[in-house]
């Protein structure tokens, strides 16, 4: 009999350590692992510091969703989101950025001008303080390009973001939304792939020595 408490409580002691590890905790950490925050590549004009929630951060630094990024005069940046596309900022811009997956990107301009460019498959807007200025379909992904006047009038579709020198460099810009994206993984895979087959299929022509002619039997 004692023996066969013992084993009982042996189990009743286990059951409940194995439901302290499945407490709901469990799957918000699961969740968290499987979904790390998405993060933005910033890229300046003669890699020069722009603000990002108040601290200087020049070209290669990380940009959150929700950042808040101010760019001084004579420096244009763009940030470029993985999977989703890219901004072009003119210089003395202000603006709030939101980007996701799931509800794609959203620029809440206060002053200056930007050109939004998004992927297939991803929605974009710019607000204003009028109001929003424009929206993107995310059935096929596109383009905006939206100043605002420290005035409150606004500017939408005409071409002035680019005019006003927006984003590190006027390739970032006028480029397609494709141009602008991050490698992925399977991209640059593709490539190597590529460039190794092209290497195997010369090694022979390479390394045939000093007598091209072909070996008579």
């Amino acid at each position: 009999m004692i023996g066969t408490a013992l084993l009982v409580a042996t189990a009743i002691l286990l059951t409940s350590v194995s439901a302290g590890f499945a407490a709901p905790n469990s799957r918000s950490g699961r969740t968290k692992l499987l979904s790390p925050q998405l993060i933005g590549v910033l890229t300046t004009q003669g890699n020069n510091p722009i603000k990002i929630n108040g601290a200087n951060v020049k070209s290669g630094g990380s940009v959150p969703s929700g950042a808040l990024i101010e760019t001084p005069n004579g420096i244009g940046a763009t940030l470029r989101i993985p999977n989703l596309g890219s901004v072009c900022i003119s210089p003395n811009s202000t603006l709030n950025i939101q980007f996701d997956p799931t509800t794609g990107i959203t620029i809440t301009l206060v002053h200056g001008c930007v050109i939004l460019r998004t992927f297939a498959g991803t929605a974009g807007r710019i607000d204003t303080t009028k109001g929003t200025a424009g929206q993107i379909d995310p059935a096929n992904g596109g383009s905006l390009d939206v100043c605002m006047a420290p005035s409150g009038g606004s500017t939408v579709g005409q071409g002035a973001a680019a005019a006003a020198g927006a984003g590190a460099s006027a390739l970032d810009c006028n480029a397609a939304a494709g141009a602008a994206a991050v490698p992925t993984f399977p991209t640059i895979a593709k490539w190597g792939l590529i460039g190794g087959i092209t290497e195997i299929a010369l090694a022979p022509l390479l390394f045939r020595g000093g007598n091209p002619s072909p070996i008579v039997p």
